[in-house]
């Protein structure tokens, strides 16, 4: 409601002629209006567990507040290009007093093009952010070269879901999706490194599904933030009866060609916005605990900030997720990727002879992507 009550105040001082057209006007006003009725029709579909209403709430609740965004972000710049026109006008009009020349019409006619292009451009940007995050999700394959790897690593194909946040906008058929587009890769192992479901609901299910892939080498999980916001305990129970082992702090050896290949998942430190440093250091160092030392090591850790404790002790290998990259993407790369460096967004990073790739995941709780669409990688282990 803030963000409507910034917007309608820009159109209104910054925009008095279309604040005097009434479909502008009313539009202007609806907007935030709308945002509400959506926020009440998504509290009552959380509540009441109604699908569809939670659905169109939420949805519309988000191109709302995305659209109220962009025109608070656009309405500045092409307000001060109206004026910017308007000065001009003035200072041609004192020039041409007395002298008869017109004002240019042209000049005057591309200004005002220009600074309602600018609004114009801001909510079809942020409408298609919105629509394409309900598009298909990619299976990118994403080959990663390590200079030691075991002969018989070489050529290891491994499926990486992150944070699918099924319940949410991403449904157990968008799963099932994904998983028939993998299938495609043969993957020889499948490594989930949290935030699964945000509707426990459906968890086991969605755990079935994925281990219905058959993956030769099996199938791992690792816990993300949203496990222990939905009940840790719960969600314990859930996978102990389940297909897929749940790795926390420990891990697992698996012979692979007569090779040593070791898993193993971090723990989540659960909150958001601290120092996480010495908690995923610490988890880091009991999950590798014990490992063979000649083994090649994969680290499954959900907050890529993981990588920097796997990077110390030597680990080859650490697979993340939790950032959704930003949900904005710009050439391959999270926009943000210039201003939070050590956030690792998303994509491959190096650090000494250890390596990361952060998925941008599968789901999200806010459905907006711009060039940085849903994935579900395919992981390929390369020797250098």
């Amino acid at each position: 409601m803030t963000f409507g009550l910034i917007e309608i105040a820009l159109m209104r001082f910054l925009h008095r002629d279309w604040w005097h057209r009434r479909p502008l006007k009313y539009a202007a006003i609806g907007l935030p209006l709308a945002g509400v009725a959506c926020i009440v029709l998504w509290s009552v579909g959380a509540v009441r567990d109604i699908r569809w209403v939670f659905a169109v709430g939420a949805t519309g609740m988000s191109l709302a507040f995305v659209l109220e965004v962009a025109l608070m972000c656009s309405l500045p710049f092409s307000g001060a290009l109206g004026l910017f026109g308007r000065f001009l006008d003035w200072l041609r009009k004192r020039k041409t007093a007395g002298t008869g020349r017109p004002v240019d019409e042209n000049r005057r006619v591309f200004l005002k093009a220009a600074a309602a292009a600018l609004p114009a451009l801001s909510l079809g940007t942020g409408a298609m952010g919105i629509a394409r995050g309900f598009g298909p999700i990619r299976t990118p394959v994403i080959e990663m070269a390590f200079p030691h790897l075991p002969p018989g690593l070489d050529g290891l194909k491994i499926l990486h879901l992150s944070d699918l946040h099924l319940g949410m906008y991403q449904r157990l058929a968008d799963l099932e999706e994904a998983l028939v587009s993998a299938e495609r890769h043969a993957p020889d192992l499948i490594l989930v490194t949290g935030d699964v479901s945000d509707r426990l609901k459906i968890l086991p299910e969605a755990l079935d599904m994925i281990a219905q892939l058959d993956a030769p080498y099996g199938n791992f999980a690792s816990l993300g933030n949203h496990e222990y916001y939905r009940g840790i305990q719960a969600v314990r129970r859930i996978f102990d009866a389940g297909p897929i082992p749940l790795l926390v702090n420990k891990h697992a050896v698996i012979s692979v060609n007569g090779q040593s290949l070791t898993v193993a998942g971090a723990d989540d430190p659960r909150v958001l916005g601290k120092d996480d440093t010495s908690f995923l250091k610490a988890t880091t160092d009991v999950a590798i605990d014990g490992a063979p030392s000649n083994s090649f090591t994969i680290l499954m850790s959900h907050r890529p900030e993981g990588f920097d404790a796997a990077a110390a002790v030597g680990i080859p290998l650490t697979l993340s997720g939790h950032t959704h990259g930003g949900q904005l993407g710009l050439f391959g790369h999270s926009f943000f990727e210039p201003f939070m460096p050590e956030r690792y967004l998303w994509g491959k990073y190096r650090k000494d002879k250890s390596q990361l790739y952060t998925t941008a995941g599968v789901g999200h709780w806010f459905p907006f992507r711009l060039g940085c669409p849903p994935e579900a990688p395919i992981i390929i282990l390369k020797a250098a």
